[in-house]
C-alpha cells in the first residue's frame, strides 16, 4: 500500500506549521485550545513528515498492522538520530 508521493519538503516556520497541522483537523472553534486531531490523521502526518512522502508499506496490511511498521520505522529512524 503505498501512502504517499515524494515531494522535497521546503523549510516551514512555526506558524506554517501550526496552519497545516490545524488543516488536518476537524476545525471548530475550541477557544483557547486547539481543536482535536484524529489519532490515525496524526500518525500519517508525522509518518510523511519523518519517513518522507515516498514511505510505503509493500505487504497488504490492516490499518492497524500498517500502524506497527510506520511506528518501528520512526523509531529506527530517531533512533539513528538522536
Amino acid at each position: 500500500m503505498k501512502l504517499f508521493k515524494r515531494n522535497k519538503r521546503k523549510k516551514e516556520t512555526v506558524e506554517e506549521i501550526s496552519e497545516r497541522i490545524i488543516k488536518l483537523t476537524n476545525g471548530g472553534d475550541y477557544g483557547i485550545f486547539p481543536p482535536p486531531l484524529n489519532a490515525q490523521v496524526a500518525l500519517n502526518e508525522l509518518c510523511r513528515y519523518i519517513l518522507g512522502e515516498d514511505f510505503y508499506i509493500v505487504n497488504p496490511l490492516t490499518n492497524e498492522q500498517a500502524n506497527t511498521e510506520i511506528v518501528v520505522a520512526i523509531e529506527n529512524k530517531l533512533k539513528n538520530l538522536l
